[in-house]
């Protein structure tokens, strides 16, 4: 079996898209929750906050025809796997695109800008909001797929859609093909972004924090304060490879992987059970 380590990694955030921002941002305890007054027309929402990425645009290169298959998550998945290639050092190397490489990369939903043509459709019975890239927007697994082509890889692609492990998910799925030799490297990571609908899933099981007039309070981890929590936007990339790839060609290595664990519950649909996270 082989070790796993992590070489590249980058990523968009509310609070910071480098690592020295964040960084100086949790130590501050500085969130980057707003109350979005545009929310304010959705009858029967409770919540107004969120936490939107504040600066985000792709450079020149993501041409028309580039992005014409990409929503906004998909965009950060990409934007943030080619800042972790390059952090790697392995940006346009043999290695990406040899079959040697794989991806496993997680988003709970596509563009949710998409979901509006097909809803169009139901409810007006037209399909004049709808083309040929309209599904591809929209797939869950639009961030794996469009990572995939952007890059040209060639190895294997694991699709994770499982909410809020999506992402961690794909980490674990990636360490174990590098693990049990199956690639040398891989891609992965998991990307979300904002929409109210988002917000509206969380809203009517009455999870979210309705504090919309104080956004800088809220949310309140392990606090007896705490009313709820905050939907936010995002994206991270890691570059996995196994110890003898990064060591033959003399890559920093940022961390190691030496465990992934997952199960299904078993029980419930929203509600975990502790018991079965025990297993």
């Amino acid at each position: 079996m082989k070790r796993v380590v992590v070489t590249g990694m980058a990523g968009f955030s509310p609070i910071g898209n480098d690592w020295t921002t964040i960084q100086d941002n949790l130590k501050t305890m500085t969130t980057g929750v707003v109350r979005v007054d545009d929310w304010d027309k959705y009858d029967g929402l409770n919540t107004r906050l969120a936490a939107p990425v504040s600066d985000f645009s792709v450079p020149e290169h993501y041409t028309r025809k580039v992005l014409r298959g990409m929503g906004r998550v998909a965009q950060l998945g990409v934007r943030s796997t080619e800042l972790a290639l390059e952090n790697a050092g392995l940006l346009g190397d043999e290695l990406v695109s040899s079959g040697q490489m794989g991806i496993a990369y997680g988003s709970s939903a596509g563009d949710t800008a998409a979901f509006a043509g097909f809803a169009h459709m139901i409810a007006n019975h037209s399909c004049d909001g709808l083309n040929a890239n309209s599904y591809i927007k929209m797939m869950a697994h639009t961030t794996a797929v469009n990572v995939g082509v952007f890059f040209g890889v060639k190895g294997r692609v694991y699709t994770t859609s499982s909410a809020c492990t999506s992402g961690s998910q794909a980490l674990g799925y990636a360490y174990e093909a590098i693990k049990y030799g199956k690639q040398k490297a891989m891609i992965a990571g998991g990307a979300e972004e904002l929409c109210v609908t988002i917000a509206a899933v969380f809203d009517t099981l009455f999870a979210t924090s309705t504090q919309n007039n104080n956004p800088k309070s809220t949310p309140k981890p392990y606090d007896a304060d705490r009313d709820g929590l905050v939907i936010g936007e995002g994206a991270c990339s890691f570059i996995l490879e196994s110890y003898e790839s990064a060591t033959a060609r003399g890559a920093t290595i940022l961390a190691e992987l030496v465990g992934y664990g997952t199960n299904s519950d078993g029980q419930h649909v929203t509600q975990p059970s502790a018991d079965t996270m025990q297993i």
